[in-house]
C-alpha cells in the first residue's frame, strides 16, 4: 500500500482497529489483481464532508489519476459487493462506496460505523479483527 502524503501513514494508526483490518483486506484483494492501492485521504478536512473522515472512521483509496483508472468496472463491483455484503449495516449505509465527491477523481470510500452493533454479522466483524 502507498500513501498520497506521508502524514496519512500516521493518521492510519489512529483509525479504529476494525477499519485498519478492512484496509488490509482491501489491499490484499487489490494486490491479488496486481494493483498497489494508494490511500489518498483519512482525516483531512474537505468542504461539504459528512464528518466521518474527521472522526477517523473512513479511508479513501485512489481509483482515478489524471483520467486513468486503476480498477476495472468488474473489480469495482466485486470489491463493493464483497465489503457491503460481508459487513452489511443495519442502517443501510454502505461499508465501501465507489464515487466521485464534488467532481474529484473516482475513489473508494471505506467507512466504519461508530458502533460495532450496527453490523448485521457480528461473526464477520470478529473474524476481521482476528486477521
Amino acid at each position: 500500500m502507498k500513501f498520497k502524503s506521508q502524514h496519512l501513514e500516521d493518521q492510519l494508526q489512529d483509525t479504529p482497529e476494525l477499519l485498519q483490518a478492512w484496509v488490509r483486506e482491501f489491499c490484499d484483494m487489490s494486490e491479488e489483481w496486481g494493483i498497489e492501492p494508494t490511500i489518498t485521504r483519512i482525516a483531512d478536512a474537505v468542504e461539504g464532508e459528512s464528518g466521518v473522515h474527521l472522526d477517523y472512521r473512513a479511508v479513501d483509496f485512489r481509483d482515478e489519476f489524471k483520467g486513468d483508472r486503476f480498477y476495472s468496472d468488474e473489480e469495482v463491483a466485486y470489491l463493493c459487493n464483497h465489503f457491503n455484503q460481508k459487513y452489511s449495516r443495519r442502517d443501510g449505509k454502505p461499508t465501501l462506496l465507489h464515487h466521485s465527491f464534488q467532481g474529484a477523481p473516482l475513489h473508494f470510500h471505506l467507512q466504519v460505523a461508530k458502533n460495532r452493533s450496527m453490523y448485521r454479522d457480528q461473526d464477520a466483524i470478529d473474524r476481521a479483527l482476528e486477521s
